[in-house]
């Protein structure tokens, strides 16, 4: 059923188009890729698996990756600057179903993947907003600046297959 409900996204991301001008090619990949993170998000909502500031395990797990091959521990925003750097981080808002989406408080970065809609999965809750939602690590946010977090931008997964 997975392949049914990461199918529809990626129908839904299909239709969505790029705040910014990217190649075709990125913008597949990103739909692709971010359909499949989506469904594999989803199954590790509302359970603490990550702890309270796996926000990197957690986007790194959707995307069948880990901290070795993905985003490393606490390198959220350091990951979104390289990506900007080479002209892929995008620095408002909407951001397409499967993209990273990075903002930071005063604790630290953060990192979230886009359901497309306005909310993001997320991982690592506790760590940056203690007893936000259902209590839980990993939960699906409303707003890509919870409280004091704010937004520092976005970009597709850079990541051409998912593993």
């Amino acid at each position: 059923m997975a392949a049914a409900v990461g199918s529809s996204i990626v129908l839904g991301c299909a239709l969505a188009a790029p705040a910014q001008a990217d190649s075709p090619g990125t913008v597949i990949a990103g739909v692709a890729n971010g359909g499949v993170a989506l469904a594999r998000g989803a199954t590790l909502l509302h359970t603490n698996k990550f702890g309270e500031y796996g926000c990197e395990d957690f986007v790194d797990a959707a995307y069948g990756r880990t901290t070795a091959n993905g985003i490393p521990h606490d390198g959220a925003i350091a990951f979104y600057r390289q990506l900007a750097a080479k002209g892929q981080g995008h620095a408002s808002l909407p951001a397409p179903p499967g993209a990273l989406v990075f903002s930071q408080g005063e604790d630290g970065g953060h990192v979230d993947i886009s359901v497309g809609n306005g909310q993001y999965e997320s991982g690592g809750i506790q760590g940056f907003a203690p007893g936000w939602g259902d209590g839980t690590d990993n939960q699906i946010l409303p707003s890509a600046n919870l409280g004091s977090w704010k937004l520092v931008g976005w970009a597709y997964a850079p990541w051409s297959s998912i593993g």
